[in-house]
């Protein structure tokens, strides 16, 4: 058996048990869903990368071009170190999350002002 940086294992009813395969530095999978390979249409695209550095190795884990997770494997210690891209992710969405919510309140009360304008004949009442 050959030793390989990257191994995935595929499990999928279709075969009669687990497929796996080794890959040496990088793997690249299209995911298409619909009815069938003819009326297919592309759903995802996910891929993992391995830099070989002498006595460490880097593996880049992308989901749609965009960096996901990150690790280190130190071949002499036998020891790998998570790179914490997961809170870049997470800070970049949740901060989306927010302005749509703030954009959304504000709205919210941009339209409750004008209906109170509207109802009290354009006088601001308190």
């Amino acid at each position: 058996m050959r030793s390989y940086p990257i191994w995935i294992d595929t499990r999928n009813p279709s075969y009669a048990g687990n497929k796996s395969q080794g890959v040496r530095n990088y793997a690249n999978n299209f995911v298409s869903i619909g009815s069938s390979s003819s009326n297919s249409f592309d759903f995802l695209n996910h891929s993992i990368k391995c830099i070989d550095e002498g006595a460490k190795r880097i593996f880049h884990f992308f989901l749609d071009g965009q960096l996901v997770k990150s690790a280190e494997y130190n071949k002499n210690k036998k020891v790998m170190t998570l790179t914490p891209t997961e809170d870049l992710l997470k800070d970049q969405y949740f901060q989306k999350w927010k302005d749509e919510e703030a954009d959304k309140e504000q709205q919210f009360r941009n339209n409750r002002l004008a209906e109170r304008t509207r109802l009290n004949g354009g006088f601001n009442v308190k």
